[in-house]
């Protein structure tokens, strides 16, 4: 009976905490702007989101700086991480209920060791349409340690909320909400 039971604790910690990893190292996604001198900016809860430009998919750049004006929601994610996928069509429904609304949304690859074609071809998989890249430099600038990690960003570039771990629909409605 113990063993049932040391399972079913270990499944329930690995769901509220997500898929953990080490932070992200330095190859994909680069501040934007180029090189900075010194210390790079960490992302800080009620502070401007830290810039970052990712390539996307589709061969297009997306920096974050550009869609200021508009609510940004950033899903840090991993191709092999078995919540990020459970948690992937909640996001793309809720994407598209709002993006009328000009919420915008950004997939973002951060696991550095995740080959691209890996996260592509997941990302196809789960019929994924909001622009989505690897960017494990940025998933490090947002301190990322776990999988999944969705941030939200409001329309003055402000880093609002940020939830570690997959959560159910209604959660992350509620956060996207007060952006919009």
């Amino acid at each position: 009976m113990r063993v049932p039971f040391l399972g079913a604790i270990a499944v329930a910690s690995l769901t509220i905490v997500g898929c953990s990893q080490p932070a992200p190292g330095p190859q994909g996604a680069k501040p934007a702007g180029g090189p900075q001198q010194g210390a790079r900016q960490q992302a800080q809860i009620n502070h401007p989101a830290p810039d970052f430009s990712v390539t996307t998919f589709n061969g297009k750049t997306l920096k974050l700086s550009d869609l200021k004006g508009k609510p940004v929601v950033v899903n840090f994610w991993a191709s092999w991480c078995h919540y990020c996928a459970q948690e992937a069509p909640d996001l793309e429904t809720l994407y598209n209920q709002y993006k009328s609304q000009g919420l915008e949304m950004v997939g973002a690859g951060a696991d550095p060791n995740d080959p691209p074609d890996a996260l592509k071809q997941k990302a196809r998989e789960l019929k994924l349409t909001y622009p989505n890249g690897p960017a494990p430099d940025a998933a490090r600038l947002y301190g990322v340690t776990g999988f999944p990690t969705t941030c939200f960003v409001d329309r003055n570039g402000v880093l609002v909320s940020q939830l570690v771990g997959a959560r159910p629909k209604d959660e992350i409605e509620a956060e996207m909400k007060k952006l919009l």
